[in-house]
C-alpha cells in the first residue's frame, strides 16, 4: 500500500499558549526520499482526520492518495499523542502523531518507523494534490444558490468550486479589480463568475456572454481538507 507524499503554510501550533488543544491543524511529515512528504489534517474537536500523499512527481497527480478517518485518542493522553485510524481499501490503518516530538509513528510496520513533521495551519481545500500551500484562502458560501462554495487564493490564482455533497471543479482567478474578483471555470460548465466583496453577490456569465441575476453570498471560514472527511465516507 502506498501511503506517502504533502506541504503547509503559516506556522501554527498544535497547542495554544494556555496549553489547550487547537481545534484544527495540519502536519507535513517527511518520509523516505523515494516516497517524499505526506500530510495529515486534524480536527480535534470533531475527532476527524484526513491523510494526503501527493505524487512524488510534482508535475503529475499519478500516485496521489487521500484517506479519511477518526481520531481515536488525543489531548487526554498523558504521552501527548494523537492516535487516528484511516479508512483504506480492505480495512483500516492506524497511525500515531507524537505532538511533543513532532513525529509520525507507523506502528503497523517493522520497528514502528517514525518521520519528522512540521506543524502548520489546517491545509486548504486548494492544497489538495499540491506540495505548496496557499497563504490566504478565501471561501464564499452561496446559500441562495443551493449551498455552493467558492474557495480562492488571490496570490496563486487557485480557485475551487463545490456544490455541497456534489462534484468539485477547478477554477482560476482571472482578474481582481478592487473588491471585484472574476473567477474562470476550468472544469464543468464553462463560464465566468464575478464576486463583489463589497456587495456580497456573485454573478454568473455563460460562455456565450449571457449574465444571470446577482445572488447573495457571504465569506465564511476557509474550507480545509477536513471537508474530504465527509466526501470519503
Amino acid at each position: 500500500m502506498k501511503l506517502f507524499g504533502i506541504a503547509a503554510f503559516a506556522v501554527f501550533a498544535s497547542l495554544t499558549v494556555d496549553g489547550a488543544w487547537a481545534l484544527d491543524f495540519s502536519v507535513r511529515c517527511q518520509g523516505k526520499p523515494s516516497s517524499g512528504a505526506y500530510f495529515a489534517t486534524f480536527d480535534t474537536n470533531a475527532k476527524t482526520a484526513v491523510f494526503e500523499s501527493p505524487s512524488v512527481n510534482e508535475t503529475t497527480v499519478d500516485g496521489t492518495n487521500v484517506f479519511a478517518g477518526e481520531i481515536v485518542s488525543s489531548g487526554d493522553r498523558p504521552d501527548g499523542k494523537i492516535e487516528f485510524t484511516l479508512r483504506v481499501v480492505g480495512g483500516k490503518f492506524t497511525l500515531t502523531y507524537d505532538v511533543t516530538a513532532k513525529r509520525m509513528i507507523w506502528p503497523g510496520f517493522n520497528d514502528a518507523p517514525s518521520h519528522p513533521c512540521t506543524v502548520t495551519a489546517a491545509r486548504s481545500v486548494l492544497d489538495f494534490r499540491a506540495f505548496g500551500s496557499v497563504q490566504h484562502p478565501i471561501t464564499i458560501k452561496c446559500a441562495e444558490a443551493g449551498y455552493m462554495f467558492f474557495t480562492i487564493d488571490l496570490e496563486s490564482k487557485r480557485a475551487l468550486f463545490e456544490r455541497d455533497g456534489g462534484p468539485i471543479y477547478r477554477a482560476q482567478v482571472a482578474a481582481v479589480r478592487g473588491d471585484d474578483i472574476d473567477i474562470l471555470m476550468k472544469e464543468g460548465t464553462p463560464g465566468r463568475i464575478s464576486w463583489s466583496r463589497s456587495g456580497r453577490t456573485i454573478t454568473f456569465e455563460s460562455a456565450d456572454g449571457n449574465r444571470g441575476s446577482p445572488r447573495q453570498c457571504e465569506e465564511i471560514a476557509p474550507r480545509t481538507m477536513i471537508e474530504y472527511h465527509n466526501r470519503l465516507r
